[in-house]
Order: C-alpha cells, then structure tokens, then sequence
C-alpha cells in the first residue's frame, strides 16, 4: 500500500470540525494506541536504530505496520505492508523474545471523515503534542501517481479547514515526541 499524507496543526477545534463536516462524510471517532519497536539488525541497509515496526490497538483491532518513509517537500510519501493480529500480548512477548526494543508510545484520539477521490482526514489530538489535522491518501503500490497533484488536493483540504500551508508539520511525530530521525 502506498500513502500519501501531510499533517497541520490546529488551533481551533470545533471550527476546523465543522468545515471538515461541510465537505465531507463523518465516518466516525477513533482510538488508536501505537508502539514503536524496533529490531537491531545488521544488515546495513537499515539506519542505527534498526528496523521498525508498529503495533497500532484500536477498538476491536490490532494492526502491524512497517514502512519505507521518504519525504518531498513537507509531504509524506509511504510504502507500507500491514497486517491484523489477533493477540497483541504475545505479539509483544515475541517482538520481546527476538531482541526488539519498545522505542515509544503514541496516542491518537479524535474524528475520520471521506471526502472526495478518496482522501481521508483525522482531527486528532495527539497526547503530549496537541492537536493535528491529518489527510492522506491511500492506494496500491506499483500504480502511478502524481505525487504533486495529491498534495495539491490535501493542501486544499486543509486550506477548506481554515488553515493555511504554515500550520503544516513536516517532522513525523516521532520526532516531535524527541525521537531521532532514521
């Protein structure tokens, strides 16, 4: 899977919520606890910290995550592979088991809505940073897509929030949260 997101800051909760809900569809609340591990390896392809994995818990649903993470300008553009879990606890016990270290924790609280050519946004409020509008869209790896008229797209879904190109974040959360980049 491939995606495709940016983030901005927000400081005005329920205005951005409502203009998010002028022009898109509410598709509900969301919980989403993450852990970050990573696994030391020495294959040299990998950065220091090794590679990394998430472990996201949402209501009903436990995910694993790893990702290729490149960045133009203040967009970011992922390859990802995910898959369910069914036990996150042993998950845990093996990630444990087979040396991988529990860099950090993350929790996301807040809204999803659709919009148009797919696009997702998420006002969510991120414990320890504040308050963020993400959108992001989703598609299959291998197809083409023009990386420029996606941002394009997502700038004028934060533009339609009231919020301009300086509220955009470009550090991943990580870092925000003090982990150094890789």
């Amino acid at each position: 899977m491939l995606e495709i997101e940016l983030k901005a800051r927000v400081r005005d909760h329920e205005a951005v919520e409502a203009l998010l809900s002028s022009f898109m569809t509410l598709i509900g609340d969301i919980d989403k606890r993450d852990e970050y591990w990573s696994l030391p390896l020495a294959n040299s392809f990998y950065p220091p910290l090794g590679f990394r994995l998430r472990l996201r818990s949402e209501p009903g649903k436990e995910t694993v995550t790893f990702k290729e993470k490149t960045y133009s300008d203040s967009i970011e553009v992922n390859k990802e592979v995910e898959f369910g879990i069914t036990d996150a606890e042993a998950f845990r016990k093996f990630l444990e088991k087979i040396s991988a270290m529990l860099l950090y924790k993350k929790q996301k609280r807040g809204r999803s809505w659709k919009g148009e050519n797919g696009i997702l946004a998420e006002l969510v409020v991120v414990e320890g940073l504040g308050e963020y509008l993400e959108v992001e869209i989703l598609g299959q790896e291998g197809l083409d897509f023009d990386v420029a008229a996606i941002k394009k797209n997502l700038i004028d879904v934060i533009e339609r929030c009231g919020l301009s190109t300086r509220d955009i974040e470009a550090r991943p959360y990580s870092q925000l949260l003090g982990m150094p980049r890789y």
